[in-house]
């Protein structure tokens, strides 16, 4: 146990990536308190707790046995490959529309990033695939779920973690977290329905990155495995509770069906942008995950 977490309140928690931190060889704050397994999931009602469990949450045979699995790849970062990105089932007319094909893409599973991250290219091509998302999100039950691989397991996310409702005070200086938003509105207000990506272009060792933010852990109890360099994947409860990973979008839209029936409430001044910025490599914008 730590005791200091009990009482200590945090703007931000440092240092549970998988080895050190880019530019650093200090001890990490898993490193120094001997952890090396730990598990992040955030409840989907508006408001709700998010949960940081520090050790093992099943055994492992539970969890080979239920969990998905995917390799850690990078040297920094939670990231692994990522192939098929679509919304709706793929298909072959669909493929010219469709990221990360072929080769595929760097996906990093980060906590700390409020939305998902793509390439400005990708985010174009998903675009075509999808029907504009109304501003009161009186549409939000016809759009079609999120389809992408992870290491080779198919994951699914329902509109409702990819479409975000602002809410709080939009300010017109407040341009820092507007300008990396992708689907950018004309006019700026709250209560507007939208689609909850933002942009990073950004070429790595493994591909084009992409980062899978909040939203990927309102759906999915994360576990990090720092020894083994591997990552699990169980589908999360309305509490948090690591369910069964299972096959297809029933058990997904089972487990959604528990909580409020809204999309994303995102306040822009709390949103965090990725924080890669430092590890690029400006003369050919590549990051080394």
């Amino acid at each position: 146990e730590i005791h200091a977490l009990d009482s200590a309140k945090f703007a931000a928690i440092v240092g549970i990536g998988p080895n050190f931190a880019y530019g650093n060889t200090d001890k990490t704050l898993l490193m120094s308190f001997g952890v090396t397994e730990f598990s992040v999931c955030l409840q989907r009602g508006a408001g709700a707790s998010g949960y940081l469990t520090w050790g093992p949450t099943a055994s492992a045979e539970h969890r080979d046995a239920h969990f998905a699995k995917a390799r850690v790849l990078g040297k920094h970062h939670w990231v692994t490959s990522m192939h098929d990105v679509s919304f709706g089932p793929l298909t072959q007319a669909m493929k010219p529309f469709v990221p990360c094909t072929g080769k595929g893409c760097a996906v990093i599973i980060d906590s700390g990033t409020s939305l998902i991250a793509a390439p400005g290219l990708a985010l174009q091509q998903l675009s075509k695939q999808i029907e504009p998302i109304m501003e009161d999100c009186s549409n939000l039950h016809k759009l079609p779920t999120l389809r992408f691989t992870i290491d080779g397991t198919e994951f699914e996310l329902p509109p409702k973690a990819y479409v975000m409702r602002v809410v709080g005070h939009v300010k017109e200086e407040a341009d820092s977290i507007w300008d990396v938003l992708f689907f950018k509105p004309k006019v700026r207000k709250v209560h507007m329905c939208m689609p909850a990506f933002m942009q990073i272009d950004m070429m790595s060792q493994l591909g084009p990155v992409w980062i899978m933010g909040m939203p990927f852990f309102r759906y999915y109890h994360t576990t990090f495995d720092r020894t083994a360099k591997e990552m699990y994947f169980a589908r999360a409860g309305a509490d948090c509770t690591p369910q069964p990973f299972g096959k297809g979008g029933a058990q997904l839209v089972s487990l959604d069906s528990e909580v409020d029936d809204g999309p994303m409430d995102m306040d822009p001044e709390a949103m965090v942008p990725p924080s890669l910025s430092s590890m690029i490599d400006t003369s050919t914008q590549s990051v080394d995950v």
